[in-house]
């Protein structure tokens, strides 16, 4: 057996399920040593995040209930980018539409969401954001538009658990030496 890790061969995959998006499937394998080996993987259209800062170094944010884990959590503005759509493009439109801010938009990075999902992950941050309109929601968003210190938000929200994009608020705050 090689100590390079090689790539598994797809055998066979079926969509368990499938619904806003994102599916299911069931894939089958043939691992590096023969075997056979069956997994469930998430398939998921790429999405991104913005840490955006209002010219006073404040921390936009949108809180609202997250149904896996059944609680309000915080999230940094962002979603979904729809086909075909620059991850820029993107996370411009969601800002705006989640938060009414605009301002000027950066990359930071992009990363994996997890080891068994397809979902890859764009990181953003935006300075000198001013409100410019109402957020407009869709129908399943219920949205509280709130801002933080840095400080508040580094010791409250990114050390505690409640936000669900501490990747990309790691890789912002790197890009801005904000650490």
């Amino acid at each position: 057996m090689s100590d390079t890790p090689t790539p598994w061969r797809e055998l066979e995959r079926t969509t368990v399920f499938s619904k806003f998006g994102r599916s299911v499937d069931q894939v089958d394998f043939e691992l590096p040593d023969g075997r056979n080996g069956q997994f469930f993987l998430k398939n998921e259209r790429p999405a991104g995040a913005v840490l955006a800062l209002t010219p006073d170094r404040r921390v936009i944010l949108a809180r609202q209930y997250r149904p896996g884990p059944a609680r309000m959590l915080y999230d940094l503005p962002g979603g979904l980018l729809e086909p075909g759509e620059d991850a820029q493009a993107a996370i411009t439109r969601e800002l705006l539409e989640e938060t009414g801010y605009q301002g000027d938009l950066h990359p930071a990075g992009c990363y994996w969401l997890d080891a068994y999902s397809n979902a890859l992950r764009y990181a953003f941050y935006a300075t000198d954001c001013v409100k410019v309109a109402e957020p407009q929601l869709e129908q399943n968003e219920f949205i509280d538009v709130t801002t933080l210190s840095l400080d508040e938000f580094r010791t409250t929200v990114l050390r505690s658990g409640e936000l669900t994009d501490a990747a990309a608020a790691y890789m912002a705050l790197d890009a801005l030496h904000l650490l």
